[in-house]
C-alpha cells in the first residue's frame, strides 16, 4: 500500500528536480547579465532548490521500502531525515549569501540600466519566479502526504516571494540611484532564507522525536473509535504517533469478559477499517483486555 502511495509523489519529485535545474539556469544567466548581488543570491538560492528536490526524490524512494528485519516500523522517517538537511542547506545558502553581501556593502558596485541589463535581468527573474509559483501550486497539492515535498513547497513559496521582493527593490534602487540597496537586499533575503532553514528543521525534528499528532486529528481519531467499538466496555491509553507519511496507532480496548474472541476481533476490525479509512498508512495496535482492566478514565464507549 505505501509503495501504491508513493508512486505518484516519485513522479512530483522527478519533476521538482526538472523545474528546479530550469529555474537556476534562468537565474544564473538573470544574475550574471545584470551583475546584480541580489540577483546572485536568489541564483544562489536555487541550488538548494536542485539539491533539495533530489533530497525528496531519495527519501520518498527510501521511505516506501516494506518493513524488514533491521527496520520492523518500516523506512518513512528517511523523509523527515531528508527535511531536516534540506534546512541545513537553506541555512548554509544563507550564510553565503549574507557573506558575499556585507563584503559589497562598503562599497557596492554601479547598477546597470534598467533599461538595459539590469532590466533583461529583471525579466529572466520573473520568468524563474512564474515557474516556481506554478509548480508550487502543484506540490502544495499532495505535499500533506509527504514531509519532504512538503518542505520543498515551503521553500518554492519563500522563493516566489524573495523574488517578488527582489523585484521591487532593485526596480526602486535604479530609480532613486541608491546601489547600496543592492547588497541590503542580498543581506535581507540571507536572513529571510535563515528564518525559513531554521524552521524546515523544527518541523521535522519534532517528527523524529515521535511528536504527538494536531489535537483535531486525535479527537477525531476517538470519536472514530467511540462510533465502532459497539460491544466494547471502554478505550484507554490511547497513543499516536507520527513517522514521516505514516502514522502508528495503538490504545486498549476493554470488552466483557465472557466476550468471545471471534467477536472482540470483530470489534476491531470495525474500528480498523473506519480508522483506515481516514488515516492513510496508518498503523494500528489494540490491546484487547478483560473488563477488569478497565480504569473508567478515558474513553467510556456506549
Amino acid at each position: 500500500m505505501l509503495r501504491q502511495r508513493v508512486k505518484p509523489l516519485v513522479r512530483y519529485a522527478v519533476g521538482s528536480i526538472g523545474i528546479a535545474l530550469a529555474v537556476l539556469g534562468l537565474k544564473f544567466i538573470s544574475a550574471r547579465i545584470s551583475g546584480s548581488a541580489a540577483l546572485f543570491s536568489d541564483a544562489l538560492e536555487s541550488l538548494v532548490n536542485v539539491a533539495a528536490s533530489s533530497l525528496a526524490l531519495y527519501a520518498l524512494i527510501a521511505g516506501a521500502k516494506p518493513p524488514d528485519r533491521d527496520h520492523p516500523y518500516g523506512h518513512a522517517k528517511v523523509e523527515l531525515l531528508s527535511a531536516v538537511a534540506t534546512g541545513g542547506m537553506i541555512l548554509a545558502a544563507a550564510v553565503l549569501i549574507v557573506q558575499r553581501a556585507v563584503g559589497l556593502l562598503w562599497q557596492p558596485p554601479a547598477l546597470a540600466p534598467l533599461d538595459g541589463r539590469l532590466g533583461l535581468g529583471l525579466l529572466l527573474n520573473v520568468a524563474a519566479g512564474a515557474v516556481n509559483l506554478g509548480w508550487a501550486l502543484q506540490l502544495r497539492r499532495v505535499s500533506r502526504r509527504s514531509p519532504a515535498l512538503a518542505a520543498d513547497a515551503r521553500h518554492l513559496f519563500t522563493d516566489v516571494l524573495t523574488t517578488l521582493g527582489i523585484i521591487v527593490a532593485l526596480l526602486a534602487a535604479s530609480w532613486f540611484r541608491r546601489p547600496v540597496l543592492d547588497p541590503l537586499i542580498a543581506i535581507a533575503i540571507g536572513v529571510q532564507i535563515a528564518a525559513l532553514g531554521g524552521l524546515t528543521m523544527r518541523r521535522s525534528l519534532s517528527g523524529l522525536l515521535d511528536e504527538a499528532p494536531p489535537p483535531a486529528m486525535t479527537s477525531r481519531i476517538r470519536d472514530l473509535v467511540r462510533s465502532h467499538a459497539t460491544g466494547a466496555i471502554e478505550a484507554h491509553d490511547l497513543r499516536v504517533r507520527q513517522a514521516g507519511p505514516a502514522s502508528f496507532l495503538e490504545f486498549h480496548l476493554v470488552v466483557p469478559g465472557g466476550m468471545t474472541v471471534a467477536a472482540a476481533h470483530a470489534i476491531c476490525d470495525r474500528i480498523e477499517a473506519a480508522l483506515k479509512a481516514e488515516l492513510l498508512g496508518v498503523v494500528i495496535t489494540i490491546h484487547v483486555e478483560p473488563e477488569q482492566k478497565a480504569k473508567h478514565e478515558d474513553m467510556l464507549l456506549p
